[in-house]
């Protein structure tokens, strides 16, 4: 597995990135709507666009179409369960239809799931991913996912950037239409994607930043991609915040009583403090739906080894380490110190 992206650590509490030498790149549940998240057989089968698949599932909105109120944008498959797992379960548990969106099919990730023979398994890789990544989606209440269709660009500087279908390679522009469809298609109220130049390096999560704009803006536009369907207007745009709450020294000494020694690795790190939770538009109490977000990222089981820290994190010490999801409000652009209840606050039920 690339070191491209840690679990959490990037996006999250200084607590989280204590576990940043852990890489991150199946169960159904019932969902509690008769069926069963996006495990479910696909209303319509496949619309293709480009040439590639986006899946269409059969929840409605009541007017017969589908419909969300939340939809996550994140660039591969295992994000959605990394960063933003918790926080698709917080508000599958209260009811609300959530919808994800991959960019790319991971096809750059490592294989350590031991049942598969990576020589086999590489050239299949983007067909495993994206089983994987539904079985954690219906882990996570997921009620509509899309698949943008693009490649894998990998690390900055190799080879997979230069990939005629990689992400990074695609035209901006036809890039956003494509997310424009299935904005105005399943109409959301709340899009949550990338921080402000991708959170790091990678340029997967530089793109999707860029292409979640654009496509945020454009949706609400008749005059931009009449094709792609009625302009529907978001209401708001969040990013994943990076914040650092302090939690590394609160819990330090806890992870070394239960036998995972990370002083090293994070004084090796020599990080300097980030942004604290002042800095965050909202901050989610994810604590109850720790464990389905832990389950729903060991789905990505190429991605993540058998005998990894986040498999044999204690759950209790899992939970404290993992108790919030933080976001920062893009649009309406947030003043200074200005603070939300919840992504929804001020939005008609």
């Amino acid at each position: 597995m690339r070191s491209r992206c840690m679990v959490g650590a990037r996006y999250r509490t200084g607590m989280q990135a204590v576990l940043s030498g852990v890489p991150c790149e199946g169960k159904d549940v019932w969902n509690g709507r008769g069926g069963h998240g996006c495990g479910r057989t696909p209303r319509g089968g496949r619309d293709t666009q480009g040439g590639r698949d986006m899946e269409a599932s059969g929840v409605s909105d009541g007017r017969g179409q589908p419909g969300v109120r939340l939809l996550v944008v994140r660039p591969h498959p295992d994000d959605e369960s990394s960063a933003t797992g918790g926080l698709l379960a917080y508000y599958h548990a209260r009811g609300v239809q959530t919808g994800v969106v991959i960019c790319t099919g991971g096809e750059e990730g490592e294989i350590h799931d031991p049942t598969l023979d990576p020589v086999v398994a590489r050239p299949h890789l983007r067909a495993i991913r994206e089983r994987e990544l539904r079985q954690a989606c219906a882990l996570l209440g997921v009620a509509e996912l899309r698949l943008l269709g693009y490649r894998d660009s990998g690390m900055p500087g190799t080879p997979a950037n230069q990939h005629r279908d990689a992400f990074v390679q695609a035209d901006p522009s036809e890039a956003a239409g494509r997310l424009v469809r299935i904005v105005r298609e399943l109409r959301p109220r709340v899009i949550v994607t990338e921080p402000p130049g991708g959170g790091y390096a990678h340029p997967d999560h530089i793109r999707c930043y860029q292409v979640s704009l654009a496509a945020f803006h454009a949706a609400g536009d008749a005059r931009a991609y009449p094709e792609a369907g009625p302009a529907w207007p978001v209401a708001k745009l969040y990013a994943i915040a990076q914040i650092d709450d302090g939690q590394w020294e609160t819990l330090q000494p806890a992870f070394q009583a239960a036998g995972f020694d990370v002083g090293r690795r994070q004084r090796s790190r020599q990080r300097a403090r980030g942004a604290g939770p002042e800095t965050a538009t909202v901050a989610l109490d994810v604590r109850p739906y720790s464990e389905i977000q832990r389950q729903a990222l060991l789905a990505h089981r190429t991605q993540i080894p058998p005998d990894s820290v986040w498999g044999r994190l204690p759950a209790a010490l899992y939970r404290r380490a993992f108790a919030t999801a933080y976001c920062i409000r893009l649009h309406p652009p947030a003043v200074p110190g200005e603070y939300e209840q919840e992504l929804f606050d001020g939005l008609p039920v």
